[in-house]
């Protein structure tokens, strides 16, 4: 009898349940993590189980970013890009520590992961390119010595890192100011 009523007590509260509504519009899905998505199930499809343990790691470090402390506020495809290029980096220092201890079949299949992941990537800026750029912008801030490397440096953050690494840059400010 006891039991009756309590689930006849539970069912009434849970019928009282209150929705939330909000007018605040969803983040949109950013392109790129649309095309991961669907780059998963065509993998799934197609039984290939290198590309989709590939993809899927994507996936994975997506979420672990999301969830974490220095989450950003929103994602968006640069974000995703800084990601891969995160990837990529660990695949390719896992291939050099592969190739030294001899094995290089590990190597090998690290560096076809790392060429997968380079599809999601923007065609990134040649030396060339980054060095106009690096140029056009000492000129404009009339820069001189290296001890203005970081206004130049603050300047050029509008570049997109996925197309151009910060390292390259600064790499390249540094090889600019020092031929002034």
């Amino acid at each position: 009898m006891f039991a009756r009523a309590a689930i006849r007590s539970f069912a009434r509260q849970s019928a009282r349940t209150t929705l939330f509504y909000t007018t605040e519009a969803a983040a949109p899905t950013p392109q790129l993590l649309l095309r991961i998505k669907a780059d998963v199930k065509d993998a799934m499809r197609s039984r290939d189980k290198e590309r989709l343990a590939v993809v899927k790691g994507i996936l994975s470090d997506l979420t672990y970013l999301e969830k974490s402390p220095q989450a950003p506020a929103q994602v968006t495809d640069s974000v995703i890009q800084q990601l891969i290029q995160k990837s990529i980096k660990k695949r390719q220092e896992a291939a050099l520590s592969f190739a030294g201890a001899g094995r290089q079949d590990m190597a090998d299949q690290e560096h076809r992961e790392v060429e997968m992941l380079k599809v999601y990537l923007p065609q990134a800026m040649t030396s060339q390119e980054i060095e106009a750029e690096v140029r056009r912008v000492v000129k404009e801030q009339g820069a001189t010595s290296a001890k203005d490397m970081g206004k130049v440096m603050k300047e050029l953050g509008s570049l997109d890192p996925a197309r151009a690494p910060k390292k390259d840059v600064s790499d390249m400010v540094k090889k600019v100011l020092a031929e002034l």
